[in-house]
């Protein structure tokens, strides 16, 4: 069915569910009764002819059929938002303003991209940046978040990628002079083994002599510097860690993508921080151009 012919406040109170978790949230946003909301939900349903929510727990969550529909409902209610917003403005003084939710790899968000917003809301004081840590695309797609940094382009979605560079690693130890092929190691843990630079790993050092694992790249970092080990991580959280150098030479690299949902890449707020990031993040030290 279009989306045009649809009940707009069906829609909305669908996505204050999922929101919210419960219908007496979605209630108490809307200033109506729980019985008006079931009504609007039933009402939706009959007219598309299948379930939108189920029940996690607690919590109401859409439906994996209903998850594009949520994603939609969503993206109209901030166009509508932006817009009466932007209407209250004198013509010649509208600017960019709004929340925009960012995910991405903890170590990314940390080092490369949060010591930089500043710079950004200087230009555009209206915005606010929500940094969400995690790997998992499933936060844009379910509009959880509205941009992703991603160390692998998505293979499925309705997703607007970006390949912005390379992110680049070093080996990293509390000694300048440490040989990294008689050292000891702290690693990645196992379930990180088929990435590409625990690949590069093997195939360079495959006889290092690993006395700890983590699935951080920060713990990773402490590990090396209580041990005095070596370790391989992402030149953006190495350069940041006091008393670990970077020993040099050719390392691992891995692809950095910027993933926005479609039903996101026309809002201004949306576009501003995309490009943002990619012109402030390819500063060919911590990610090189994409070529």
């Amino acid at each position: 069915m279009p989306i045009s012919t649809l009940d707009w406040e069906g829609l909305k109170t669908f996505a204050l569910v999922c929101r919210g978790g419960t219908m007496s949230a979605a209630a108490r946003e809307l200033g109506v009764n729980q019985t008006t909301v079931a009504r609007r939900l039933q009402r939706l349903e009959d007219y598309l002819g299948y379930p939108l929510l189920r029940r996690d727990g607690q919590t109401l969550r859409a439906t994996a059929g209903a998850a594009s529909l949520l994603a939609t409902a969503g993206a109209m209610e901030d166009q509508l938002a932006d817009a009466l917003v932007d209407a209250q403005r004198p013509p010649g003084r509208r600017e960019v303003s709004g929340v925009v939710r960012l995910t991405g790899v903890h170590g990314v968000l940390e080092h490369a991209v949060a010591p930089r917003i500043p710079a950004l809301l200087a230009d555009h004081p209206g915005l606010r940046l929500d940094l969400i840590g995690g790997n998992r695309n499933l936060r844009v797609a379910q509009r959880e978040a509205d941009i992703a940094l991603r160390l692998a382009c998505p293979t499925s979605g309705a997703f607007d990628t970006r390949r912005l560079g390379n992110l680049t690693y070093g080996i990293y130890s509390t000694r300048p002079d440490a040989d990294p092929y008689t050292a000891p190691w702290v690693d990645l843990d196992e379930q990180f083994i088929d990435k590409p630079e625990q690949r590069w790993l093997a195939t360079h050092f495959p006889d290092r002599h690993t006395i700890a694992r983590a699935n951080r790249n920060g713990i990773l970092a402490q590990l090396t510097r209580a041990a005095d080990a070596c370790c391989l991580m992402p030149r953006c959280v190495g350069d940041s860690v006091p008393d670990l150098v970077c020993l040099g030479g050719q390392t691992a690299t891995r692809e950095l993508w910027l993933v926005v949902h479609q039903d996101m890449a026309y809002l201004p707020r949306v576009r501003v921080v995309a490009d943002w990031l990619a012109q402030t993040l390819c500063d060919d030290r911590w990610v090189s151009l994409a070529r």
